[in-house]
């Protein structure tokens, strides 16, 4: 792939700042709230310490942070990239079809989370303006997964039915709510604990990255989630594959399965065997809402019938089930982000949120490849082949859950953006240091 300075102007209004706002500096307290956003959405901490909630601390902290949003975008005409435009885009989708949905109250809950979680996103690609402030974020968010882990591993419980395992388990927040939801958000943060691992150049650092990625390993597995073992067999054959050490890859798959064999129990195998039974049990339940989701699909075609309003209709589409049984199926996710974008925001919901995915895959290429040219730090190129295989581990497993309301997908792209953006950023520099050089010595 050719990078040249060429390609470099062109990507000034890409990478999100003007050449000259490259380096801008954010106030600290706006990375601070930040922090504290992080910590109250993921850990829930007002609701385990109630005087927190009585205060309303967690308000006061999302008002700073919509306003610290606001001003630091305001602030010399910043251009948006093209994710942050198609987010908006389908933001402005989802309180449309309030108007036309079945139940717009739902359709506004949908509108006002959205809304909630784009102003983290922004937060993200607006405050994090170096490296150091990327990797103390990174640092907060897997050290934050880490804690999670610990708690699935220590609420291991070796009796648990066929239906399912941790069935009302909750680690945290509301997209942390069951065992599902766990294993999707511990593979999506593998890579990255992994990659602070690398990354760290001291004996506790590196003690505690790589105890914090074996238990984040290992909460995948006591979650007994069969999407998040289908999501990290994939994750791991895809490392292997896309590793430039191909050797190295295959030696950790093999340690990796070691591991899995060491601490599995019997069930957990029993458990995954059951991945194949799909006329019967959840599965067969999961295939009933995908065809009715289709259906509603086909039905209103071009934007949807609005967020949370396909479980709505599901009493009236959902045909494949016993008509008496049909009325308790209200309500109900779709248990695939794909069939719920589908179902509730349409075709221009699909190419809103696909382009957006696309854009990403695009953008951690290019940052590879300036790696691989020396063009970049080799931390943000391994930072961006972290990232891509984060994406792997959230996108196996959202097949099989409705996590578009889930803040995954919208941190995770705005972690891309700051990569990328970061990464042109040095390539700019080390295009001019040596002629600033030249001019110095003439």
């Amino acid at each position: 792939m050719r990078v040249s300075s060429d390609f470099h102007a062109s990507h000034e209004g890409a990478i999100g700042l003007p050449r000259s706002r490259l380096g801008r500096s954010v106030p600290r307290i706006a990375v601070g709230v930040l922090y504290l956003h992080l910590m109250f959405e993921y850990l829930r901490i007002h609701q385990i310490f109630p005087i927190i909630g009585n205060l309303q601390i967690q308000t006061v902290i999302t008002a700073a942070l919509i306003f610290l949003v606001i001003s630091q975008t305001g602030k010399g005409g910043v251009r948006l990239v093209r994710q942050s435009r198609l987010l908006l885009g389908f933001l402005g989708l989802t309180a449309f079809t309030i108007l036309v949905a079945t139940n717009n109250f739902y359709a506004y809950q949908f509108t006002y989370g959205m809304t909630l979680t784009l102003a983290g996103y922004f937060a993200i690609t607006h405050f994090l303006q170096n490296e150091r402030d990327l990797k103390g974020f990174l640092s907060l968010l897997v050290g934050i997964h880490v804690y999670l882990a610990a708690r699935v591993t220590l609420n291991y419980k070796p009796s648990f039915g066929r239906a399912g395992y941790l069935s009302d388990f909750s680690a945290g927040s509301d997209f942390l709510g069951d065992e599902n939801d766990v294993a999707l958000a511990m593979l999506l943060i593998l890579p990255v604990a992994v990659y602070l691992f690398r990354q760290s150049r001291s004996l506790p650092g590196r003690l505690f990255w790589g105890a914090g990625s074996v238990a984040i390993f290992l909460a995948v597995l006591f979650t007994f989630s069969r999407g998040g073992f289908i999501g990290l067999v994939v994750l791991m054959l895809y490392w292997a594959w896309t590793s430039r050490n191909r050797v190295k890859a295959i030696g950790a798959l093999v340690l990796a399965a070691g591991l899995v064999l060491a601490v599995a129990p019997g069930r957990y195998w029993a458990r995954m065997e059951t991945i194949t039974e799909t006329s019967s049990g959840t599965a067969l339940t999961r295939r009933n809402y995908w065809a009715a989701a289709r259906r509603v699909f086909y039905d209103s075609p071009i934007w949807g019938v609005g967020g949370h309003n396909l479980g709505v209709l599901l009493p009236d589409y959902a045909i494949d089930f016993d008509p008496e049984k049909r009325a308790r199926h209200w309500g109900k996710a779709a248990h695939s982000m794909y069939f719920q974008l589908l179902a509730e925001f349409g075709l221009i919901g699909v190419f809103l949120i696909g382009w957006v995915i696309l854009l990403n895959f695009r953008d951690l290429r290019e940052v590879i490849a300036l790696n691989r040219m020396g063009r970049c730090p080799p931390s943000m190129g391994d930072l961006a082949r972290s990232l891509r295989l984060s994406w792997v581990g959230f996108l196996v497993p959202a097949a099989f859950l409705s996590v578009l309301t889930y803040p995954h997908l919208y941190y995770l792209t705005a972690l891309t953006v700051v990569v990328h953006r970061l990464a042109f950023a040095e390539s700019v520099e080390m295009e001019i240091e040596p002629i600033g050089g030249l001019q110095r010595a003439g």
